[in-house]
């Protein structure tokens, strides 16, 4: 499966709400293929051609300045996040702190909000392991 099919069927099944904050691999592909055209007359199929080289200076920096939004994006979205959890962790602290002595039902309820808590904290690693992933394939 190709990478763009799977990172789309990724961010639509696991981040749909995230779905704006991912790398847009789809048109940092098309500013590599810029770069690069295929040449139809070679017959290996690997081959690329260059353009002249003040066309492929512009598209090189169209493709880098595209290229730190796109990081610049993912990066904000994911400090956001990461302060958003750190802000969590110690709501849940405290309120582990303050039910030592509450009824099971009270800690089972406050330990399923730590799993869930855990569960969040697992897709932001897995969307920053991704944007890293998009990255890489862009480029």
């Amino acid at each position: 499966m190709k990478f763009r099919k799977h990172l789309s069927a990724l961010i639509d099944g696991t981040f749909p709400l995230w779905k704006d904050k991912f790398l847009s691999y789809k048109d940092l592909k098309k500013e590599v293929k810029r770069i690069c055209l295929e040449d139809e007359n070679i017959e290996r199929p690997n081959k690329k051609v260059k353009l002249d080289d003040g066309v492929v200076e512009n598209e090189v920096n169209s493709f880098v300045e595209m290229l730190h939004k796109e990081i610049d994006k993912f990066n904000e979205f994911f400090l956001d996040q990461q302060e958003e959890y750190v802000i969590k962790a110690k709501v849940l602290k405290e309120k582990v702190a303050e039910m030592k002595d509450s009824a099971p039902g009270e800690l089972a309820e406050i330990g399923r909000q730590i799993v869930d808590f855990h569960g969040e904290m697992i897709l932001l690693e897995n969307y920053s392991s991704f944007n890293y992933t998009g990255n890489l394939q862009s480029s």
